[in-house]
């Protein structure tokens, strides 16, 4: 008797529990949507215009898998806008400290130009994902995207670029109460638009980046004004690691870089180089630098570099590169004139 009335209370316990954890799934799944909205309106506050044309969650009992019908965003205050047809994410039912988004195939970009029209962008996906993980106060720790078959449009009037795989990792870290963000991309394959630089080609083999932004970026403004601040803060990118190979061009490097008042980059970097002639061609062709400057720089690289044994292209080892008052040279040589990378 004894047995029975312990299995019926076990199970009368398991049935309450189970009652119980379906009530907290449902009411949640239900607030779902009023969070999101409330969320939303608070962006508003910073120049995000949020919407949505629907909601639907499901992944009863272990997950939410929440479906956004026709998401769509505009920035206000930088000038783009974002739109898809739908937008899917899950996270654990029990914790929400990951949280796994699952992109559309096609999405619609528009960015303001200066002369106040609007350029449409459309992206094209294969595979995508995007994961996210939060700390304890619901902010972002690490975000990691990874795509697949990227072809984007209207970036290049009448041309399409195409990248094989593109994964890009952020990590928010504070060191000693300084703000740092560690981020790095690799991405393959990628074919450009032609007649995009004169004399590399339109194969970029690879390029990857491994760098820390050093200093906090102001989230409640414009890009211009965040970078601006973060700029006037002493905010520094360390470039652990950069390396490229486009058609001839081949470049590892690594070094600092700053902005200077005119939102110019300022560097102080060490490279090495191959496949220097041909990018020296392309500028020349490109307009950027004279003919005799460029002639100049070659006969002093050619005198600097490395001949390899086995009869492949000259290497520049450790060359300095330096940025400053809007002029890149590499080894003291001037190679290009730098415009702002934003405009105040």
């Amino acid at each position: 008797m004894r047995l029975v009335l312990l299995a019926a209370g076990v199970a009368g316990a398991i049935a309450v529990a189970a009652a119980g954890y379906t009530g907290y799934w449902f009411i949640a799944a239900g607030e779902i949507g009023e969070r999101f909205d409330a969320w939303a309106d608070k962006q508003r506050a910073q120049g995000l215009e949020i919407e949505r044309q629907g909601i639907e969650v499901s992944g009863f009992p272990t997950r939410f898998e929440i479906t956004l019908r026709e998401p769509r965003v505009h920035d206000t205050r930088n000038g783009w806008r974002w739109a898809t047809e739908s937008l899917r994410a899950e996270a654990s039912a029990w914790d929400f400290s990951e949280v796994t988004v699952h992109p559309d195939r096609r999405n619609a970009v528009q960015v303001l130009l200066e002369d106040g029209e609007w350029r449409d962008i459309d992206a094209r996906i294969d595979d995508s994902l995007l994961v996210v993980m939060l700390d304890g106060d619901r902010r972002f720790r690490e975000v990691t995207l990874d795509l697949h078959g990227l072809e984007v449009e209207g970036v290049w009037p009448g041309e399409t670029a195409l990248v094989g795989s593109l994964r890009a990792n952020g990590v928010a870290m504070d060191d000693g109460g300084e703000e740092i963000l560690k981020t790095s991309i690799a991405l393959r394959d990628a074919v450009l638009p032609s007649g995009l630089a004169e004399g590399l080609g339109e194969s970029l083999d690879f390029l990857d980046i491994d760098a820390s932004v050093v200093g906090s970026i102001p989230s409640e403004r414009g890009t211009s004004e965040a970078v601006a601040a973060w700029r006037d803060a002493g905010g520094t990118l360390e470039l652990t690691g950069f390396r490229i190979r486009w058609g001839p061009l081949g470049i590892e490097s690594s070094g600092t870089i700053a902005l200077d008042a005119a939102m110019r980059p300022i560097a102080a970097m060490t490279a090495d180089i191959i496949g220097y002639g041909d990018v020296i061609d392309a500028l020349i062709m490109s307009n950027l630098i004279p003919l005799g400057d460029g002639f100049i720089a070659k006969v002093a690289f050619n005198m600097l570099a490395e001949k390899p044994e086995d009869g492949g292209p000259p290497v520049l080892r450790a060359v300095p590169v330096t940025a400053q008052d809007g002029v890149l040279s590499v080894a003291t040589i001037k190679v290009a004139e730098l415009p702002p990378v934003l405009a105040e």
